[in-house]
């Protein structure tokens, strides 16, 4: 047989390409001396990204906690390859509402120490004044590895398929860690750059009213350190399924999924979010 690639003949029965994107593929063959042609298919090639996995450890009593929302900011402006969650903690004189009940496994295995603190996949310190350069080593980078998820929801009822693959399989100690965020919840914030005029916050009172809090992590369907995979093959697809019924409170209009692919050592080597109800394909 001669195989086509979008109406061109190749060589044998293997391609492949360094451009992205959808392509055609048919056979023709002989047939007792008549040429046959096989049923066109369509197949898909894409160059995995590694997205930037960014953790801000907040609380809304924390006054310096705007700072890091205007560096993450920043990072978000210039890449599509990064996901945020926002893990909130109540202090001891200051309910915070959107505290995590899981925050102390987090703060203990990641050395969070004081508010503010934030985390470049999980594990990396990322310091004030939160230096711009050391968040963009990661975004678009390429990768061996990609995360489908697919979410439904019906009424309360929250059901997600998360899709792993490896271009060269699995690594021992591999995990997942799945998350469910809000984003769009008001709350009033201490504000401590309402008098510095080299700020966004500047004026904006203290506290700040109604502050607009994004990517707050409300679940974890997963343990927070991630659940083990099985071991994995090159290029062998594993399914991970998960449900979950939400609380009333939520609003399901502004729910995200995060998940992140993990090493043995926590921290992340891959993230994907997609928003609840829709489909974010392999990357």
């Amino acid at each position: 047989a001669t195989f086509y690639i979008n109406d061109n003949p190749i060589t044998g029965n293997s391609f492949q390409s360094a451009e992205p994107g959808t392509y055609e593929v048919y056979a023709t063959y002989d047939v007792d001396g008549e040429l046959t042609s096989s049923e066109v298919r369509e197949f898909s090639i894409y160059i995995p990204r590694r997205y930037l996995m960014l953790e801000d450890y907040t609380g809304t009593w924390c006054g310096y906690c705007p700072g890091v929302i205007e560096a993450i900011d920043r990072v978000v402006d210039e890449t599509e390859f990064i996901n945020v969650v926002a893990i909130h903690k109540t202090s001891y004189s200051f309910e915070d509402p959107m505290h995590f009940d899981d925050l102390p496994i987090l703060e203990s295995e990641f050395d969070v120490q004081g508010f503010p603190s934030a985390r470049l996949n999980r594990s990396e310190k990322w310091i004030k004044p939160y230096p711009h350069e050391q968040a963009m080593v990661y975004p678009g980078q390429e990768t061996d590895n990609s995360i489908k998820i697919n979410s439904k929801l019906h009424g309360d009822n929250l059901t997600i398929d998360i899709d792993l693959i490896f271009e060269n399989g699995s690594e021992a100690g591999d995990k997942l860690v799945v998350y469910l965020t809000e984003n769009g919840i008001l709350h009033d914030q201490i504000n401590y750059y309402n008098e510095d005029p080299d700020s966004p916050y500047y004026g904006a009172g203290n506290p700040i009213p109604n502050f607009e809090h994004n990517n707050v992590l409300r679940e974890s369907l997963t343990h927070v350190l991630g659940d083990e995979i099985p071991s994995l093959d090159a290029f062998e697809k594993h399914r991970f399924n998960y449900e979950l019924n939400l609380d009333p409170e939520f609003n399901k209009d502004a729910l995200n999924i995060v998940v992140m692919l993990v090493k043995n050592d926590n921290s992340a080597k891959n993230s994907r979010s997609s928003k609840v109800g829709t489909t974010a394909d392999f990357n």
